[in-house]
Order: structure tokens, then C-alpha cells, then sequence
């Protein structure tokens, strides 16, 4: 049994034993084998250090070769270089445990730590066993976009979110961004590419350089480059296959190809941005917007210069801060706006000139900006001039030379591209082309192209252009490099007598008179222009032209002389000549010895009588235009039909005596008849007084595609520019041929009784009708001989018809629908039409007004509404302004035949007048709701029976439901203008209230800026606290003669809390003028917010008693409230102003920390004044009792006025005697103040270093303006002070007014005038 229980219990005894005795030796070990194991980690670790070095060397020479290190390696190096740590840990503390060795338990533990570190080094170095540590680098595409420094401007803000907005979506997937060299653009697209990184919106990002010459191959390679894509082929369909495949591969992609100057085939390069592929994004820069309309291009955004403010920033952050200095702060700005705004330009110069603090080369860099060559100026020729030069070069020889030439003209010039018509026809600038149409045509052609490569940018109107000033640096730099002109030209020194026998082209603008040579002697001139700015009397001698033989474009405008130099006969080469306001000149004859002439302008020469019998042997000549000579009183007979080539003649504005034949009688005149020879004629703008001449037979050429002919008017219209005629007839007239050749004329003005002699119903080509003076008509067409197939003027864009006093309507007869029927018409004013009963008649007149934009209707009696609702409603869907004035009869001006619920949208609508309507009553009084979502201005005057906005039976109901019987303007929850920033409402005496509860939560006028309230005498309280807490944009509150208005914000209602707060956030300025009823501003009690109040005038309010019932607060002035104004600890029962330095705190002054002035005036029950710290101005007002006190401190007040403050005995008193927070007061104005009777003491006045002007004045009471501290009024007045009760007294000011016997007296740099 014995040996069976041994069996059993031994083995478990054995494992028991080795359980035990393991650990117990183990730990024993850690003791006794101290020395060993400190060994074993040496040497351990210097294995691992080895292994560890070697490790990194092979990392160190795969990141050399921009491979990534892989995870585990990573790791591993990491966990080493912990345990090395460890390793120094122990280290550190062996020797004070070998020191102190009967310190068993250091012994214990430390030997323990290094056996166990041990191990772990030998299991990281059994892990450094590895074959591969890295792998190649992700394609740069896949990586960080990394960008220099750039700035967000506010007005290219938009365009970038334009462009992130379309990458964010998947319907486009072609960009482009275009604009001139400089500009931006592929910072614009560095921007874009680093967003759209940080929005992780694409997988792949890339840029490529196209530039001038189109490698495809090199384009090929760099994006493969990019992508890590290996193109091995050679074919470059093989390559775009490749690359395809390689883009379509992945997910999302956005290429940026840079610098676009000409057409790319995506196909050919391999990028697929077809519409419908998926996976790749393409955005393009060029300086050609032509460009991308060929590649068809999705989306073009445009990049312009910088406003002059963005510049200026812009240009400073690269000068420095060294510009602060304001010595320099001026003409840096000069050096900035010199740049016109071209962030290149900017850039170059601020950097050049980058914390340069000597003026004199600030100067120097100013000079040669202005004088078009700052070649000198570092960077300058490289950065900004070859960049646009580029430009340049890309231009055939054509396109240069249009681009050089409108180097000509001054900077910021508006260049006319008639003017550019003439002078190239003259110079024979384009081979083949010999006539001025063809010529105008190819200029057109030209200018749209350059203005497509932002070389040239739009100007006035489509007939100008502007070559920016740098741009035009540029041209002028090239042009002088080429011979074409010399940049300094216009200010040498004629005297030196200097040969420019290189230069072709001379332009001068000069802004003072210069002395001409004698003789110009620039032989290879072929033009020259000399034009003044303002007339200049200045001396041309005769032999001026001897040089000059070969001239082919002679201009000159406001050089007054009597008559051209005699050898101006030389110029038998001359093809153009212009003579513009050359106000003295009287004769032109000699003009008749230039037989190549081709071009004679002269226009605006008031002393011109006659156009000399000479002028007929130009028999060359293809334009004459003597427009605007208004002494032009005789063309001689037979000189007209001489010029047998002629192409345009204008006339406009100068000769009007044209006679009619004589059946062979001598006539003094030229007659229409002369005409008939010029068959080439394709231009005609003539007057004519004799208004029977319409009545003529006359064969005119076919040709003629613009003309302006005007009969019988004294002020003619402004010049029409295509087709126009207007005709002044006292009766009717039987009609020549000639006059119905015109009739398909786009532009018609007709006035007189005799205007029935046409027949409207024909004019399907006007796009201008002015209809005016005529008493016979009550029609403007019958509608009974319209051909249907066309309408009732189908293209007409505007109509203006004018004093029509028997006028009823406009068409007299049914208008079919479908009929284009007044489809065109943008721009609709009537005036003065009395007998008008309605515009169109809804029940038969079916016109569509869907492209009107623009209605005046004014002084139409009988006119009881504009439109039916439902035309309004489907039509006017682009109007953008809406005026009527002084039509009597209007209720309404939308007519609704039932009281159903409707709404009406006008989506543009930007303006509203309504103006002298007494009677309307609303706006339509058949919708329940109305929305102008962009309503920018509303005016309503004199509008006495309106009572409300909109007006429906919901309305009424629900006032009734309310107990309402006051008239509310906008009384409707659906009154919706979301934009409005101004309104004003004056002379509407029925109103009782702007806003009604309903709308009271509504954010609709939330953007109001400006609101005027005038003379509207039923209303008592302007708008609710909930109403007014809309308000966060007001700006400025103006309310004048509200005879019942008993205060301006008033209590809600259903909203009233003890503790809310009333914030208006941005009001400047605040107007309170005769009110005789207000007795509060704000009847609310909450804390009264006004932080941006910089100006408030409150004048006639003779019963305010408060400006706020609750506390008055400013970013400075925490708190404001109180009962009674008091001094406390003074016995003085007089009233102080500003008193004591913890001074009655008030609820009612209004302050603002950016206040400019303070007016306070006419408040009879005035009683104290808050102003906040940092005040540069405030205004004092009526104020409500006081209690708590607040800190007085006007630190930066400057101006400050007071007037008729009967309860005023001084301004200060001595308890502030010792502060300074007037000392940077500058004037004081003090008037009708008949309690003060001295105004400040001597310690006041001492405080007042920077007082420049004081006023006062009509202070009866008033015995002294300076007085002593210790009392504050004196019986007797210092002697040569104040010797009256009207005085001023004025520093370094000379005065105005006096009376007769007061006298001067100079007291230093005090001048004292009273009325001794």
C-alpha cells in the first residue's frame, strides 16, 4: 500500500519540486551571477548595435534613393532604439550598485533588468534577418501638394470657389482659367490643386507646363513621370493608348496643364476628358479665352487685375513694413498704383524695392514706372516684361502691329476702333484691303482676338478698348526696340533739333503747351498725332511738313490756329486726316491740294462756315465727317456729288440748310439730289431743316446700311449708331420714295402732328420708338393692317412715348397670341399721357412682356393700374426696376379680377419707386403673399391712402381676428425681400405702422442698411424690439416730422424679457428730427447695444424725455440706468453736463468708441451725457434720470456741440478738474445755452493743449468763458474778454459774420471779436 502512495504522490512531488527550486534558483541567480549578466548585456548589446547600424545604413541608401522604408523595419528600429535606452538606464546606475554590494536587493533587481534585456536584444537581433526594407516611392501625383506663399483676395474668392464647387461635382469635368500673363493664373491653379488635396477629392494630382511650342512627346513623358508610369513605346498613339489606360485606371484624377497657348488634341496626348468618361478631371490656363471655346471647354473662369486695395496688401507684403514710414507711405501707394493692379508686376517691384528706406530711390523707381521703362528696376525685364512679350511673339504680323499701335495712346485711354479703322486705312496696314468698311471689319476682327489674350481689355462699350499700362510698358519697349516710336518723344527738347529718323510713329498727349520745331525733321514719318487734352493756342510754322513728305496719317485735336501751314500741301502722300475741336480754325481749303486724301475728318470746329468749293476736287475721298461744326451754314452747290467714292458721310450736328432743286435756278446750297451720285454710299447721317424735303424723289444707293437722318428738330436725340431717323412734322406729309427706302430703320423718333404720316404697323425692325408732341393721335398703331406673321414690333427693346395728351392707348385693336407681340421690349417710359386708360387690354391684347427689364411710368391721370395680375405674374419675370410718379388715379398696380390666394415673384426686381400717387391704396389687393428675393431699393413718397404693401381678405380676417384696426405697410408673413438694404417711406399719412406681429420673427430685413421715415404722422412706434432685433445691418436710421410718434422701438407683446439685450451691430448713424410727441427711443427695458455709432443728431423733440428705459451699453461703458440727475457730495444745485469724474450715469445719451462728432440740440429736457472712452466723437441727446455712476472718458474726442440746453448752468464742474479725457478735443461749439454763465475753468481750460476752434454763441446769461477754480461764476468780467452777450472766439480761424461795430483785438494766437 505504501509503495502504491509513493507511486502516486512522488511524481507530483518532483514536478512540486521543480515548480519551487526553478524560480527560487532563477531568482537566487539574479543575485549570485550579478557580474555575468552586467557582461552578457555588454556584450548583447554591442551585437545588437552592430546589427542595428547595419540596418540603418541600408535605410539610410534606400531614402537616398526616395524609397519608402516598410512598417517592420520601421518597428524594429524603433523597439532598438527603446531597449538602447533602457540599456543607458542601467548602465547609468551599475557603478553605485557595485559600490554599495551589501545592498542586496539593488544587487537583486538590476541584475534581474539586464538578464531580462538581454534576452530581448537576442530576440531583435534573431528578428534582423530581413531581405527587403523598402519599396519604391508613390508617383508624386499620389503626394503632398506643396505651394509657396499665396493670398486670398476677396474679389478672386468667388472664382475659386466657382472652380472647387464644379471639382466637387461630376458634370464637369474641362476647366479652364484664362487671363492675361501675370495675372495669377497658375497661382490660381496651385491653389486650386492644394485644396483639393486637403478635401481629399482626388487620388492623383498633377501639374504639366504646355508653354508656347507643343511637345507632345515631353507632355507625355511628364505626366507618365507623375503618374510613376513607365513609357517605354515610341509611336505616340502607342504612348496616348498607354496613358489613357493609365488615367481611366484610376478612381479620380485632376491634370493641370499649365500655360495653354494653342488648341491641344487630348485624344492624340492620351488624356480622356470626353463628356460621360469618369476617373479624370482636366483644368487648363491660357492667356487665349479663344482657346478653350475651341476645345469647347465647360468652364471659363477669368481672372482680372487686383482692385487698387488688394494691390496695395499685396504690395506691401512683399516691400516690408519699411512703407509704414510716412515719409515713404505716399509714394509707395504712387509705386503701387503704377503696377495697374498686375500681381506679377506687384510682386517684382515690391521684392526689388523690399525694406529700401532711402525716399530718393523710391523716386527713381516711380520715374521709370511712369516713363514706361523700368529696365533698371531688379527682376523687372525678366519677371513681367519677357512674360508678356511671349504674348507678343504668338502674334502674327497683323495682330503685332494693332497690338504696337494702340501703344500710341495714353495710359487708361478709352481707344476707339473707328479711330483705329482710320488710321490703318491711312498707314495701308492690311494688303488687300483698300475700302473703310473692309478695313473697320479686320480691326474688329483683330481687337476681339487680342482682347481674347488679355493684351487688350474692353473699355467704354464694345466700340473702345484699354491696353493695360503695363501691358502697354510692354509695347512700348517692343515698338521703340523695332524703330515704330521713341518712348520719350513727348518730352524732349525740340530745340536740340534731333533727328528720329527711325521712327515711323509719334504720338503726343501733352498736358501743357510745347513749342513746335520749325521743321520736323523725322523723315521716315508715315504718322503723327498731336493731341491736347484742352485747347492750346500754340504756334505751327509754315515749313513744319518740309521734312516730313511721306506722311500717310496727320491728327491733331485742340491745337487752335486760324488755318494749316501752308506746306501741309506737301503731304501728297497723306490718306487720313482728323481735325477734332480745333476750335479756331476757319478755313480748310488748302485741304482741297491733298489729291490722295482718302479720310477728312474734322469735327467740333465751331469756326468752320463754310466747306469750301476745294474739298470737291478730293475726289479719293471715302469718309467726310464734319459733324458737330454748328457755324457750318453753306456746303456749295456740286461738292457732294463730286466725291463719286465716297462711303460715309457724316454731317450730324452741323449743316442742316439742304435745299431742294430749282428747276435750274441757281441754288446757294447743296440739295438731297447731290446724293444720287454717290453710289458707293454706305453711310449717311444728315439734318435736315427743311422738313418738307421728306416729300422729295430720290434715288439713293442700295448700299446704304447706316444712317441717321433727322428732319426738323432743334435737340435731336443722341446720335443713333446703326439705323435711326427722326422726324419733326407740324402736319402731314405725302412721303418720298427715299423716306420709305429708311423705313425698315431700327431707331424712330418722331414728333409733331404730322406723325401720322407713317405707318407704324410697318416698322417690324424698330428697336427704338420715341413717340413725343403730337396732340392728333390716340393711337400709336392699328392693330388692323398688323401682318400677324410678324406682330405688333416684334424686335422693339424700347419704347418711350412722351406728352400724348389725347393718347388713350397704344394699340387700338385685338392682338393675336402667339404673335411675338412687344416680345422684345426691355425698357418701357411713359410720360405725361393723361388720357391713357390702360397699357394693354387684358381681355383681347395678348402681349408677352417676358424681356422687359425697365418701367417709368409718369403722369398718366386716368391710369388706374399697370398690368392684370396675371400677366405681372407670368411676364415680368426679368424686370429689375419699377417706377410710377404722379398718376393720380392709380389703386393699384397690379389689377386681380378675384380675391383668391395667389403669389407673385419678381426674381430681379432690383428697385421700386412709388412716388405722388394719392390714391393708391396697394400694391395689389388679390395676393395673399409676394416675394422680391433680389430688391435691393424701395421708395415709397406721397403715397397717402396706402395702407398696406399687399391686400387680401386673409389680411383682413386676420387683423380682425387680432383686434388689429391699425394699417400696417407689410402685414404679411409671405412679404418676403430677402435683399433690401435701402428704404424709405415719406408723406404716407394713412400708415400706422411699418411690420404687424405677424412677421415679427422673420428674417426678411435682415439686411437693411438705410431706412428714412418722413412725415408719415400716424405712426406712434416705428417697429417692435423683435422687428428691430432684425436689424443687424442698419446702418442709418433716419424718422423726420412724425407728428405721433411717441417712440421708436416699443415693446412686443407676446415677447417681452426683463434681461434680453437690443443689439444694433452696425448703425453709424441715427437722425431724429422734429418729433414733437417722442418721448422715448427705445421703450423697451433691456440693455441697449450700439457699437459702430460714429454720428447721431436729435433736434425739435421737445418732449423726450429718454433715449432708453433700460441700460445703454458701448464696447467701452458697461452699463447705464438711473432716476434723477444728481452731484452727489456737491452743493451745487446747478445742472452739470459732463460732472464728475464717476458722473451721473444716464440712460440716455447715445456713444459709440468710433463716434466723430457730437451735435446735441434743442432738447429742452436734457439732463446728462454718456460718452465711451474711446470716443473720436459723440453726440450728446436728450438723457433720462441718473443713479448708478460709470466712468466719464472721452479720450479721443475731437468735436463736440451743444446747443439749446436751457437747463445747462456748465459744462463741467470741479470734481473733474484734475482728468485729461478732453485733451484731444480739437472744436467746441456752444449756442442758445442760456443757463451757462461761465463756460470752463482755468484747470478745464488747461486740459484743452489741442482746442483749435471755439464757438460761441447767443448765450445771453454767458459773463465768462474762463474762470477761476475756486468759484464758478464771477459778477464782474476780466477786461478785453467778453464785453457782450453774442461773442465767439476763434484760434487761427478768420471769422464771417459780425456785427457792424465790432472790433478786433489780437491777444497772441487768439483772435476776439465781439460787439464793443
Amino acid at each position: 500500500m505504501a509503495e502504491i502512495v509513493v507511486a502516486l504522490v512522488k511524481p507530483a512531488i518532483e514536478e512540486l519540486g521543480k515548480v519551487i527550486v526553478a524560480p527560487i534558483k532563477r531568482q537566487f541567480n539574479y543575485l549570485c551571477c550579478f557580474n555575468s549578466n552586467i557582461q552578457s548585456l555588454r556584450k548583447e548589446a554591442k551585437k545588437l548595435e552592430d546589427a542595428r547600424d547595419g540596418l540603418q545604413s541600408r535605410v539610410n541608401a534606400a531614402e537616398d534613393n526616395v524609397e519608402v522604408i516598410l512598417p517592420q523595419v520601421v518597428s524594429w528600429l524603433k523597439s532598438s532604439d527603446e531597449i538602447r535606452v533602457d540599456i543607458n538606464g542601467i548602465e547609468t546606475v551599475i557603478p553605485n550598485v557595485k559600490r554599495e554590494f551589501w545592498n542586496m536587493k539593488s544587487r537583486f533587481l538590476l541584475s534581474r533588468k539586464a538578464k531580462k534585456a538581454t534576452e530581448v536584444m537576442k530576440e531583435l537581433r534573431d528578428e534582423c534577418n530581413f531581405n527587403l526594407i523598402s519599396q519604391p516611392a508613390p508617383p508624386p501625383a499620389r503626394g503632398p501638394i506643396t505651394i509657396g506663399e499665396t493670398y486670398e483676395f476677396e474679389t478672386r474668392k468667388q472664382i475659386e470657389e466657382d472652380i472647387m464647387e464644379a471639382l466637387r461635382g461630376a458634370e464637369v469635368n474641362l476647366l479652364g482659367i484664362c487671363g492675361m500673363g501675370g495675372v495669377g493664373k497658375t497661382t490660381m491653379a496651385n491653389r486650386i490643386m492644394k485644396r483639393a488635396r486637403e478635401e481629399d477629392l482626388f487620388d492623383e494630382i498633377l501639374m504639366v507646363v504646355v508653354s508656347q511650342s507643343v511637345d507632345m512627346f515631353k507632355i507625355q513623358r511628364e505626366i507618365s513621370e507623375l503618374l510613376g508610369l513607365e513609357l517605354k513605346e515610341e509611336s505616340l498613339q502607342a504612348r496616348a493608348h498607354k496613358l489613357g489606360a493609365r488615367l481611366m485606371g484610376t478612381k479620380r484624377a485632376l491634370v493641370v496643364l499649365d500655360d495653354v497657348w494653342k488648341i491641344l488634341k487630348l485624344k492624340e496626348l492620351g488624356i480622356p476628358c470626353e463628356s460621360g468618361v469618369k476617373g479624370c478631371t482636366l483644368l487648363l490656363t491660357s492667356r487665349d479665352r479663344d482657346v478653350f471655346i475651341e476645345m469647347d471647354v465647360k468652364k471659363v473662369c477669368a481672372l482680372r487685375i487686383l482692385p487698387e486695395e488688394e494691390a496695395w496688401f499685396l504690395f506691401r507684403e512683399k516691400v516690408g513694413t519699411c512703407v509704414d514710414d510716412q515719409d515713404l507711405v505716399s509714394i509707395a501707394k504712387e509705386v503701387a498704383k503704377e503696377c495697374k493692379g498686375l500681381p506679377i508686376a506687384l510682386v517684382t517691384v515690391g521684392r526689388a524695392l523690399k525694406d529700401e528706406k532711402t525716399k530718393l530711390i523710391w523716386k527713381d523707381a516711380l520715374q521709370q514706372l511712369k516713363g514706361s521703362n523700368p529696365l533698371n528696376i531688379p527682376h523687372f525685364l525678366a519677371e513681367v516684361y519677357n512674360p508678356l512679350k511671349l504674348s507678343y511673339d504668338f502674334l502674327n504680323d497683323q495682330q503685332k502691329t494693332v497690338f504696337l499701335f494702340c501703344s500710341l495712346f495714353p495710359e487708361d485711354d478709352d481707344i476707339s476702333l473707328d479711330h483705329l479703322a482710320w488710321y490703318f486705312l491711312g498707314l495701308g496696314i492690311f494688303k488687300g484691303i483698300k475700302n473703310l468698311e473692309e478695313t473697320r471689319n479686320r480691326v474688329y476682327t483683330l481687337v476681339k482676338l487680342l482682347k481674347s489674350r488679355f493684351l487688350l481689355i474692353d473699355g467704354n462699350d464694345e466700340h473702345y478698348v484699354i491696353m493695360h499700362d503695363v501691358v502697354r510698358d510692354v509695347a512700348i519697349f517692343v515698338a521703340s526696340q523695332e524703330g515704330l516710336v521713341d518712348p520719350n518723344f513727348s518730352s524732349i527738347d525740340w530745340s536740340l533739333k534731333h533727328s528720329y529718323s527711325d521712327c515711323t510713329w509719334i504720338s503726343m498727349f501733352p498736358q501743357k503747351k510745347i513749342e513746335l520745331p520749325i521743321v520736323l525733321n523725322v523723315p521716315r514719318l508715315r504718322l503723327l498725332l498731336i493731341h491736347y487734352s484742352h485747347e492750346s493756342k500754340i504756334q505751327m510754322h509754315d515749313q513744319f511738313f518740309e521734312a516730313i513728305k511721306d506722311l500717310n496719317v496727320l491728327s491733331f485735336r485742340y491745337i487752335s490756329f486760324k488755318s494749316l501751314p501752308q506746306t501741309i500741301q506737301l503731304l501728297k502722300n497723306l490718306l487720313t486726316l482728323r481735325l477734332e475741336l480745333c476750335t479756331d480754325l476757319e478755313s480748310i481749303s488748302i485741304v482741297g491740294e491733298l489729291s490722295s486724301l482718302e479720310i477728312l475728318i474734322c469735327r467740333l470746329c465751331r469756326s468752320i462756315t463754310e466747306l469750301p468749293a476745294e474739298i470737291g476736287r478730293l475726289t479719293r475721298l471715302r469718309l467726310l465727317d464734319v459733324s458737330y461744326c454748328e457755324s457750318l451754314k453753306r456746303v456749295a452747290p456740286g461738292i457732294l456729288s463730286s466725291l463719286v467714292r465716297l462711303d460715309e458721310l457724316k454731317m450730324i450736328g452741323s449743316f442742316k440748310g439742304w435745299e431742294a432743286e430749282k428747276n435750274g435756278k441757281e441754288r446757294r446750297n447743296a440739295s438731297l439730289n447731290e446724293l444720287q451720285s454717290l453710289s458707293n454710299l454706305k453711310c449717311l447721317e444728315i439734318e435736315i431743316d427743311d422738313w418738307a424735303l421728306a416729300s422729295e424723289e430720290i434715288c439713293l444707293s442700295s448700299k446704304i446700311v447706316k444712317y441717321d437722318i433727322t428732319f426738323n428738330l432743334r435737340d435731336p436725340p443722341s446720335h443713333f449708331e446703326n439705323r435711326g431717323m427722326s422726324f419733326k412734322w407740324p402736319r402731314e406729309i405725302r412721303l418720298g420714295n427715299w423716306i420709305h427706302i429708311f423705313l425698315s430703320t431700327e431707331c424712330l423718333h418722331l414728333e409733331g402732328n404730322g406723325s401720322n404720316s407713317l405707318d407704324l404697323a410697318q416698322g417690324q425692325n424698330i428697336k427704338t420708338f420715341n413717340f413725343s408732341g403730337c396732340s392728333t393721335v390716340n393711337k400709336v398703331v392699328s392693330t388692323k393692317s398688323i401682318d400677324w406673321r410678324f406682330g405688333v414690333f416684334p424686335v422693339l427693346e424700347s419704347l418711350w412715348l412722351n406728352n400724348l395728351p389725347n393718347l388713350v392707348e397704344i394699340c387700338d385693336g385685338p392682338i393675336e397670341a402667339g404673335s411675338n407681340s412687344f416680345n422684345n421690349l426691355k425698357k418701357l417710359e411713359i410720360d405725361d399721357l393723361p388720357a391713357l386708360m390702360y397699357l394693354w387690354n387684358s381681355e383681347n391684347q395678348n402681349v408677352s412682356l417676358s424681356n422687359l427689364t425697365f418701367i417709368n411710368i409718369e403722369g398718366c391721370d386716368k391710369l388706374r393700374n399697370l398690368f392684370p395680375l396675371n400677366m405681372a405674374k407670368d411676364g415680368l419675370l426679368q424686370l429689375k426696376e419699377l417706377t410710377i410718379e404722379h398718376c393720380k388715379m392709380i389703386e393699384e398696380v397690379f389689377s386681380s379680377i378675384n380675391d383668391g390666394e395667389s403669389h407673385i415673384t419678381f426674381p430681379k426686381l432690383e428697385k421700386l419707386i412709388l412716388y405722388d400717387l394719392p390714391s393708391l391704396t396697394t400694391l395689389c389687393k388679390g395676393i395673399e403673399s409676394i416675394e422680391c428675393p433680389v430688391l435691393t431699393e424701395m421708395v415709397i413718397r406721397h403715397c397717402p391712402k396706402l395702407t398696406s404693401f399687399v391686400s387680401s381678405t386673409r389680411n383682413c380676417s386676420s387683423l380682425a381676428r387680432h383686434n388689429d384696426d391699425s394699417s400696417h405697410l407689410f402685414c404679411n408673413q409671405k412679404v418676403t425681400f430677402g435683399s433690401l438694404k435701402i428704404l424709405t417711406i415719406d408723406g404716407c399719412e394713412n400708415i400706422s405702422n411699418l411690420w404687424c406681429h405677424q412677421i415679427s420673427h422673420t428674417g426678411f430685413f435682415s439686411k437693411l442698411e438705410e431706412l428714412w421715415i418722413n412725415s408719415c404722422g400716424s405712426i406712434r412706434s416705428l417697429f417692435s424690439s423683435s422687428i428691430a432685433a432684425n436689424l443687424v445691418n442698419l446702418k442709418k436710421l433716419e424718422i423726420r416730422f412724425c407728428n405721433e410718434m411717441v417712440k421708436v422701438i416699443g415693446d412686443d407683446e407676446e415677447n417681452v424679457y426683463e434681461n434680453s439685450q437690443l443689439i444694433f451691430p452696425s448703425l453709424e448713424r441715427l437722425t431724429l428730427q422734429y418729433l414733437p410727441n417722442l418721448v422715448i427711443f427705445c421703450g423697451w427695458r433691456s440693455a441697449l447695444q450700439l457699437r459702430s455709432l460714429t454720428d447721431i443728431e436729435i433736434s425739435e423733440c421737445p418732449r423726450m424725455e429718454s433715449f432708453t428705459m433700460g441700460s445703454l451699453t458701448t464696447p467701452s461703458v458697461a452699463t447705464c440706468s438711473g432716476n434723477n440727475p444728481s452731484v452727489a457730495g456737491h452743493s451745487d444745485d446747478s445742472f452739470h453736463l459732463f460732472c464728475d469724474q464717476k458722473a451721473v450715469n444716464t440712460a440716455g445719451a447715445i456713444l459709440s468708441p468710433m463716434a466723430e462728432s457730437i451735435l446735441a440740440a434743442e432738447i429742452n429736457a436734457a439732463a446728462g451725457v454718456l460718452l465711451s472712452p474711446s470716443a473720436t466723437g459723440a453726440v450728446s441727446s436728450s438723457i433720462a434720470a441718473a443713479g448708478n455712476q460709470s466712468a466719464v472718458a472721452f479720450g479721443s474726442l475731437k468735436r463736440l456741440s451743444i446747443g439749446c440746453y436751457e437747463n445747462i448752468s456748465n459744462l463741467w464742474c470741479h470734481q473733474i478738474l484734475s482728468t485729461d479725457f478732453f485733451r484731444k478735443l480739437e472744436e467746441l461749439n456752444i449756442k442758445y445755452c442760456d443757463s451757462i454763465r461761465c463756460l470752463f475753468s482755468s484747470s478745464i481750460a488747461a486740459d484743452l493743449v489741442n482746442l483749435k476752434k471755439l464757438r460761441i454763441y447767443a448765450c445771453n446769461k454767458m459773463v465768462k468763458v474762463i474762470g477761476d477754480d475756486d468759484e464758478n461764476v464771477y459778477e464782474h468780467s476780466p477786461e478785453g474778454l467778453c464785453r457782450a452777450a453774442m461773442y465767439a472766439l476763434l484760434v487761427n480761424e478768420e471769422l464771417e459774420s459780425w456785427p457792424e461795430n465790432a472790433t478786433v483785438k489780437e491777444v497772441g494766437r487768439v483772435f476776439l471779436k465781439d460787439s464793443a
